[in-house]
This record gives structure tokens, sequence and C-alpha cells, in this order.
């Protein structure tokens, strides 16, 4: 079913569209529709293998969602959408198709485009596609399986679980969960607490002027080296641990202790400017580089 124009809903509250197009399509190519927003906007987006880019569209009043298809069909996905109160729910899915099934392999996935209010609380979520997000403060849940991942300009509380590709995130504020595997991770932002881990990939965090630490925070790394660059003025009880790898520290440390032996790696105890919350770096099979910024 194709509907050329948008539909009224004679639901008064819930807005539902689920296995047609309920909003305008430009050229047979394009889905989009736009949500009103009376409150703090609320948005949970899956878009399966398209890749996902969001990003603020600052003091607007709605959410604007945008589907690319690209060299697809639309009539080859289902978009399953609604809204409820401030709350609004997103999911493109790929239509099943039974018998032979032909394909052609320079065929480029869809493209979703979201804009949205600055504040946010948002649960995205992609299997085989990039996802980026950028310029938004709230909760903030990310997932992807299979794609690169973007984050630039946030705040709040981020938490992220991601495989399979590259991670970037620039300039966050707040707090950062991050777990990920088989890519590297380059990390920045002015932080309050962290909890990152790596595995199968290079790791580079920087802890930004201007951080102070209010809980206990972790980067964890394991097949790749771990790079952490740190203010001066940072408080920190250190702690650091590296199974197959040199330790190196050019920060002013009060060392508590330091072990070196056969069979134990790498494992030194100190207080960064007399000490404050607990900072733990670990890593297997890599080094470890603590510089100053």
């Amino acid at each position: 079913m194709r509907i050329s124009q948008l539909v009224p809903c004679l639901v008064p509250a819930i807005l539902v569209a689920t296995g047609c197009f309920a909003a305008a399509q430009q050229g047979g190519s394009d889905w989009q529709k736009t949500y009103p927003i009376a409150g703090k906007a609320s948005l949970s987006l899956s878009t399966g293998d398209a890749s996902l880019e969001l990003r603020s569209c600052g003091a607007c009043r709605e959410i604007r969602v945008r589907v690319d298809f690209r060299d697809r069909k639309p009539d080859d996905f289902n978009v399953v959408e609604m809204q409820s109160g401030d709350h609004v729910n997103f999911e493109l899915k790929e239509k099943v198709h039974l018998g032979i099934h032909m394909s052609i392999a320079h065929w480029r996935a869809p493209q979703v485009f979201v804009e949205t209010p600055n504040a946010l609380d948002l649960d995205a979520r992609t299997s085989d596609g990039s996802l980026k997000v950028s310029g938004v403060q709230g909760n903030l849940e990310l997932h992807t399986s299979d794609g690169a991942v973007d984050v630039a300009d946030v705040g709040g509380a981020v938490r992220l679980t991601a495989s399979d590709g590259a991670i970037h995130i620039h300039n966050l504020t707040g707090t950062l969960e991050s777990r990920s595997s088989d890519g590297s991770a380059t990390i920045d932002g002015r932080f309050s607490a962290f909890h990152v881990h790596a595995s199968d990939g290079r790791l580079d965090v920087t802890v930004a002027e201007g951080s102070k630490l209010t809980a206990a925070s972790v980067i964890e790394g394991s097949d790749g080296r771990v790079t952490v660059h740190l203010p001066r003025t940072l408080a920190a009880d250190l702690e650091v641990h590296s199974s197959d790898g040199k330790v190196e520290c050019a920060l002013p440390l009060t060392v508590e202790g330091y072990n070196s032996s056969n069979g134990s790696g790498h494992n030194l105890r100190g207080h960064l400017n007399g000490g404050g919350v607990p900072l733990t770096i670990h890593t297997s099979d890599g080094n470890v580089t603590i510089s100053a910024l």
C-alpha cells in the first residue's frame, strides 16, 4: 500500500502505523514523518540493517524521521511507528521473502535520518549499519552489532554496546558505559565517571580538562595497546595492570606499590594529586601508556 499524503489518525492519544507508509513519500524512495513534542522527548529506534544518523534540531518541539531507501524498494520494508504522548517508537523491518531471492551485491542499504530536540531519552539499535548520534543530552542507550559508531557532542548518561566496528566518541559530558569488541575505540570527554571495555582493538581514552571523577572508573582492554590521556589536575587512586606488556606513566605519582615479577605481569598503584576515587586501567596482551594533557 502506498499513501501519498498524511493520513489523520482517529485514536485520540496514540498514533499508530504498521505495515504501510503513513506519511509522505517523495518520488517513491523516501518515507518521512514529523511527531509533535510537548515535554521532554523520548525515542525508541530500531533500524535493522539500515544505517542510522540522529542529530539535534536545537530548540525544536518535534521529532522528524526520514527513511532514504536508496537502491532498495520501499515495498521490501515495513515501517512500524507509534506515538504516545512525548514518546515515539519507530522500527524499520525488512519483509521476509519466501522462495528463491535474487540479490545484487552492490545494493546500498537504506539510511534513516532523525532530528530531535536537544533534551532526549534515547534507545537506538542497529544490527548491520553504522550509527551516528550528535548534539543531544539525556539518557542515551546505543546498540549496534556490525557497524561503525560515531558519537559527538552529547551529554548525560551514555551506555553503548557495540561489536565488529570502530568506535569514535568525541566531546562527551557526563558518564559513559561502553563495551565493544573487534574494533578500535577512540574516546574523549569531560567525565564524572566511566567504564570502558574494548577487546581485540586499540583503545585510546582522553579524560578532558575539567573532569572530576565522582565514582570509581575503569578502562579495560585486551589484545591491543591502551593509551590514556589525563589532566595534570586529576585526583584519583590509580591502579594499573598489564598481563603481557609494559606500563608507562608520565604523570607525577605517589607510588604505593609496583610489581613486575615473572608471571604477575606489570602492576602499578599510586595516588594522583593526593588521591581520590579509584581509577583502574587493566589490559592483557598490550602496553599501557598514561600521558599528561
